[in-house]
């Protein structure tokens, strides 16, 4: 009940600073995330991303469209060959930009909302935003390998995609309100980069944007002893090596210890 009305008081917010926020930020279209800030702990299992934002246009006309971007990094993409009978990994394909994490909620199909040329160009899909950093094979479609990076990180949880209304058990989605308010929800999955994330939010009409707001910030960061352990390795990493190895070595002592009296 508490979070409901939370939502409410938000989406209300959004509604009433519309005109402001477009004037402050250069957009017409009023978004914000319900938690800028996500804390990862050790029983950490995931967590949710809600986007709020309004319509422009109060009739609710044209089709919203909601992606969460996790941040880029490298990627190689290999692909199953039969040498002798037996199925190795070959031809690797490498990517650099590839989103660690993508996820994009749409009021419809985004292919049915904008055309490909909209779609590569405001990167609403996760092949959008990789860029090949290595030659393919003679022969090979570089299309079949953005393919594959997709397909895999989608079997992962790391990339998303709703369209449409979401059902009652499900978590994530997007729904539309009355009056032009609109909620995304996505769910992150434990095995998500912690980092910093951003969300785009757009609105189409017959093909064209008319309205967005981009680069939302979402910061997902570590608390608590993850975080001190976290930033010993990255900070004073040849410290953390050697209390590592002393650790080990204290641990073995004392399992021999025990085991010796028993």
């Amino acid at each position: 009940m508490i979070r409901a009305l939370a939502s409410l008081a938000l989406l209300w917010t959004l509604l009433f600073a519309a005109p402001a926020r477009a004037q402050e930020t250069g957009s017409d279209l009023p978004a914000a995330v319900a938690e800028e800030q996500i804390t990862v702990s050790s029983d950490y299992r995931g967590s949710y991303i809600t986007v709020f934002g309004v319509n422009p246009d109060r009739r609710g006309r044209g089709d919203v469209v909601v992606v969460v971007r996790g941040p880029s990094s490298t990627a190689t993409v290999m692909r199953k060959r039969r040498v002798f009978g037996v199925l190795v990994n070959g031809d690797p394909v490498r990517f650099s930009e590839a989103p660690s994490f993508f996820a994009v909620l749409s009021s419809r199909p985004v292919r049915q909302i904008a055309s490909p040329q909209q779609i590569w160009r405001h990167q609403l899909d996760p092949a959008a935003t990789a860029q090949l950093d290595s030659a393919v094979p003679v022969g090979a479609d570089p299309s079949a390998y953005r393919a594959a990076l997709v397909r895999l990180r989608r079997s992962q949880g790391l990339y998303q995609d709703y369209s449409g209304q979401p059902q009652q058990d499900q978590r994530g989605g997007l729904t539309i309100y009355r009056g032009g308010l609109f909620r995304a929800v996505v769910r992150l999955p434990a095995n998500a980069p912690i980092a910093q994330y951003h969300a785009d939010a757009y609105v189409f009409r017959d093909g064209r944007l008319i309205s967005s707001q981009r680069n939302i910030p979402i910061t997902i960061s570590r608390v608590g002893i993850e975080r001190r352990i976290h930033d010993l390795a990255v900070n004073a990493s040849f410290f953390y090596g050697i209390l590592t190895v002393l650790l080990a070595l204290s641990a073995g002592w004392l399992a021999s210890l025990i085991f010796r009296r028993v």
